[in-house]
């Protein structure tokens, strides 16, 4: 089973496909943690994309795409895998299609999650975290016992700064820009799901696995 994920920030997808990562035991793999772990571990293709980060640049397509595919062809991920936050260009799900059937691992299906841009602002811009335990609160959805307080450790919670209003209007943008045509193309190529984010990540769930015809307990 290969899975796709799809999703705007805040729509989800990162908790969904840690549901069927659970569901079908396959790694979820998500690009942030795999450029992490690549730096951490001084690898060559590490090394290379850490002189990019270093001075704001993005990683070119060709070392990303390579550092993937080390990973997708470790052996947990010989049964299928779950790929969360990557592709993000036409160049590299093409050049991805390429390369995942010369090693016969089949695109089972798209899954791409969506959410009002005015919603997913709301989701995000209420959020609040702990810098001191990391524990995530919601103003609306998960208020803490006492105003701007972690009801773990006490510490004041904060605003990150990437779940600002601008900030994540921005980044609704870059999201919309960078998926139209790679969503128009997979369309023609794979399955795509799309499947309305909800309140409850448990009814997403259930909407996914109805698509992909998973019994549901």
């Amino acid at each position: 089973m290969v899975l796709i994920m799809f999703g705007a920030p805040g729509v989800g997808k990162g908790s969904q496909a840690a549901v069927l990562s659970g569901t079908f035991q396959i790694p979820h793999i998500s690009t942030g943690g795999i450029f992490r772990e690549n730096v951490a571990n001084e690898t060559t293709l590490g090394k290379i994309a850490k002189s990019y980060m270093d001075r704001g640049a993005l990683v070119p397509d060709e070392i990303t795409i390579d550092i993937i595919m080390g990973r997708v062809l470790q052996n947990d991920c010989r049964n299928g895998f779950i790929l969360d936050g990557f592709p993000r260009t036409l160049f590299q799900a093409k050049h991805l299609d390429e390369l995942l059937a010369e090693h016969s691992f089949p695109v089972n299906a798209i899954i791409n999650i969506t959410l009002e841009d005015e919603l997913i602002i709301s989701r995000l811009s209420g959020r609040r975290v702990c810098p001191s335990c990391n524990l995530v609160y919601h103003l609306e959805h998960n208020k803490p016992s006492r105003a701007e307080r972690c009801d773990r450790c006490n510490g004041t919670l904060i605003q990150r700064a990437d779940d600002t209003e601008t900030t994540i209007r921005k980044r609704l943008e870059i999201y919309h820009d960078q998926t139209k045509s790679l969503l128009a193309y997979y369309r023609t190529v794979h399955p795509v799901f799309d499947i309305e984010s909800q309140s409850e990540i448990s009814e997403t769930t259930k909407h996914i696995f109805e698509a992909l015809e998973i019994p549901v307990s």
